[in-house]
């Protein structure tokens, strides 16, 4: 019994292995170097190479530094990163596809072609809206809303035709700024308006026109396109205009401001 007694308190005295003081003495120096570098977020270079080399001969190990694969004083370039490539809108030049607008206007001059060198309608056309224009002398006697026979077919076809497409169309009628006063019409205003309505029954009477985009404005003289000085000028004056916006860009509020974009004499 005795011996057993001394053999346990041997045991317990025993020495510790020389290699775990060496081992805690570098984990303890692991520590310390992961603990500064975690306090500072930055560093200059040249202390934080110090310390590296002050563990590397300590250690006795090539150790990796961050700032050799990126230096501090030399950061990347960016001019010769290449930048995602991101993709055009498609436009009518890189598809080959026409617009809704350019495709009426290159109609409208196609298919009236007769009509216009005739002087019976005028087209115009920019990047917004056109314009079909029908001069007074052509298509209404004096002081009147009855449009000449000649005119019928022709107003016909064009609505025909644009009722292919989506578009706002305000038929809007003018007159010079000579006043009128008849027992049918108290003013200006009252004769542009007849007009108006006159060219918009007979855009919708042979056509499928979704009169829901239609709107009929009577200006009187107050939007002229030349001086009402003259007799060419009040001539060119007097007529009946369509305006015509596409609905897909066009927001209904714009329809009224576009009619307010249309160039006129001032």
């Amino acid at each position: 019994m005795m011996k057993q007694k001394r053999k346990k308190k041997e045991s317990k005295d025993a020495p510790v292995p020389k290699w775990m003081v060496t081992f805690a003495d570098m984990m303890t120096l692991l520590l310390v170097f992961f603990v500064l570098i975690l306090s500072f977020s930055t560093m200059e270079q040249e202390r934080f190479r110090a310390i590296s080399m002050a563990l590397q001969d300590a250690f006795g190990f090539q150790m990796m530094n961050p700032l050799n694969l990126i230096p501090v004083d030399n950061p990347p370039r960016t001019e010769n990163i290449i930048e995602p490539i991101r993709p055009e809108p498609p436009t009518t030049e890189n598809t080959g596809a026409e617009n809704q607008l350019d495709t009426l206007g290159n109609r409208l001059q196609t298919n009236f072609t007769d009509e216009i060198e005739r002087g019976l309608l005028i087209v115009e056309h920019d990047e917004d809206h056109i314009i079909i224009r029908f001069p007074d002398d052509a298509a209404f006697g004096s002081a009147s809303d009855w449009l000449e026979p000649q005119m019928v077919p022709i107003i016909q076809r064009v609505g025909d035709l644009i009722s292919e497409f989506e578009m706002y169309v305000i038929v809007g009628g003018h007159t010079d700024n000579v006043p009128i006063h008849t027992d049918r019409y108290r003013s200006n205003w009252e004769l542009s308006s007849a007009r108006a309505t006159s060219v918009a029954h007979e855009l919708t009477w042979m056509s499928n026109l979704n009169e829901e985009y239609l709107y009929v404005v009577g200006n009187g003289d107050a939007r002229p396109l030349d001086t009402n000085a003259t007799p060419e000028g009040r001539s060119r004056n007097r007529r009946v205009e369509i305006l015509l916006m596409e609905r897909d860009i066009t927001e209904e509020r714009e329809v009224f401001q576009g009619i307010q974009q249309i160039p006129t004499y001032r």
